[in-house]
């Protein structure tokens, strides 16, 4: 975790291609954006729960895709989740957290959003959902694959 800009591709988080790939997506006619299962995801610990000691919880959120040119995200989904408890041992339900069954329920907070090459996203307040929601846990999901230099949350 780093307080400062990325300073080159090295310095962020870059996933593969994926090997079943198909030569070509089609895009889905009501989003725009790729019409795929395809992504991968990364899921960080915040330093403290949003909402603690009477916050008012996320106030701005930044995707940066700084030096990723040919290789940023065609698109991003960003959710939260509050979950106080010790994960060692319990690893398996974030990740398996997108089923029913899960003691880890995830709520979006930066809905599925296209990205551009080399820049930072940023989100206000009234463009996050659930602003205001507790969370301990951000799991950052790029689709199809690609790379993020930063992810920065601000209560």
């Amino acid at each position: 975790i780093q307080t400062t800009m990325g300073e080159g591709m090295w310095d962020g988080w870059e996933t593969a291609r994926h090997s079943h790939r198909p030569a070509v997506i089609q895009s889905c006619p009501k989003t725009k954006l790729m019409d795929t299962p395809l992504n991968d995801w990364a899921i960080l610990k915040l330093g403290q729960k949003t909402s603690a000691n009477g916050g008012t919880g996320i106030q701005k959120i930044i995707l940066d895709t700084k030096h990723f040119l040919g290789n940023y995200p065609e698109s991003i989904l960003l959710e939260g989740c509050c979950h106080e408890s010790s994960i060692e041992g319990d690893e398996e339900s974030f990740w398996k957290s997108s089923s029913s069954s899960s003691k880890v329920k995830w709520f979006p907070l930066v809905s599925r959003t296209r990205m551009s090459p080399n820049a930072e996203h940023m989100f206000a307040k009234d463009q996050i959902q659930n602003a205001a929601s507790p969370v301990t846990h951000v799991r950052l999901s790029t689709y199809p694959d690609g790379g993020c230099s930063r992810v920065r949350v601000y209560v």
